[in-house]
């Protein structure tokens, strides 16, 4: 019951930083992922910005207090608490307003946290505690394959396939790809963070010599970075919705590549989580990435000025006299 309380805790911790986030934006100019030393140096000299960022570091202490003696799979879990938490900060905060097909991808997504809830409630045992095990040991070509794509995939996604949407024509984004991009980054760097709990709680000396603290810095960084880009012009609940969606499901697939996180032993309920990921991976899929354009009907073209055909007039030069009678 204390991982519980302690990941809803973390959830509710995050929000905060989150919306501090949000009404940041509104005090400093546009900010854009394509130029990110502008970028950071903005976000860096902001002192209410800079308070969210402390929130958050406190959210993951949280957050790593919590999965110490539990799976991962438990922040994805209670995301239910943190939802219902971030729906009533959007609507009755920001007077934020969802369509009708994000509705459904929200009530998707409901369906598959009870999912993923049920199973992580019946289909784990006994869980060992993180700190009281052996550091994490994954091979070279592991590490590799589940940190690289998760470092140059939100590049990939700015610089290069986001590109075409910019311009004076383009339609606006929902925020969709900001909470992935995100979600991405902060799931990486989630992930480290659990890889980091059996050094600090031991001989934290040894930390150095591990990459982790280092790809902890720069996952974390540059996702908090592009999450108030995203918070800046775009809604909160959508891309705080997709970025913990998409960061929950990093973390656990995550852990599971690079230090064997276990998963259900039951068939049953082993079924039920991996079905509550792929549901909640397609809820993600349902939201729009454009916002719907409202057309205003066309004014009706102005009818022609029709000027009055100025009458005939014979000036008395103009008339022809009279022939005379013979």
């Amino acid at each position: 019951m204390q991982p519980v309380l302690l990941a809803c805790a973390a959830h509710l911790v995050y929000l905060t930083g989150f919306v501090i986030f949000k009404m940041t934006g509104a005090s400093l100019p546009p900010l854009t992922a394509r130029r990110p030393f502008h970028a950071t140096m903005k976000l860096a000299t902001s002192g209410s910005w800079m308070i969210g960022l402390t929130t958050v570091m406190s959210g993951t202490v949280v957050a790593a207090a919590a999965v110490n003696t539990a799976p991962v799979s438990i922040m994805l879990a209670t995301y239910l608490f943190g939802l219902l938490l971030l729906l009533l900060v959007g609507v009755q905060g920001f007077k934020e307003r969802l369509s009708r097909r994000e509705a459904g991808a929200i009530s998707l997504l409901v369906a598959a946290l009870v999912l993923v809830a049920v199973s992580v409630a019946f289909g784990y045992g006994s869980f060992p505690s993180r700190s009281l095990a052996g550091p994490p040991d994954p091979s070279p070509w592991t590490f590799a394959a589940a940190t690289v794509p998760s470092l140059l995939f939100p590049i990939w996604l700015f610089c290069v396939r986001e590109r075409k949407v910019e311009g004076r024509h383009a339609r606006r984004l929902t925020g969709v790809a900001y909470g992935i991009g995100a979600g991405v980054l902060l799931g990486t760097a989630e992930t480290m963070g659990v890889a980091m709990i059996p050094y600090i709680t031991g001989d934290p000396r040894y930390l150095l010599f591990t990459p982790y603290p280092v790809l902890f810095v720069l996952a974390g960084g540059l996702g908090l970075g592009l999450l108030h880009i995203g918070l800046q012009q775009r809604r909160l609940i959508v891309v705080c919705v997709v970025m913990n969606i998409v960061g929950k499901i990093q973390l656990v697939c995550g852990a599971a590549l690079l230090f064997g996180e276990p998963w259900p032993s039951e068939p049953l309920w082993l079924a039920l989580e991996l079905a509550g990921v792929f549901l909640a991976l397609y809820a993600v899929l349902l939201f729009p990435r454009y916002e719907r354009v409202t057309r205003t009907p066309a004014a009706p073209a102005p009818e022609p000025v029709r000027h009055p055909r100025p009458e005939h007039r014979t000036e008395p030069w103009m008339t022809t006299p009279p022939r005379a009678r013979r």
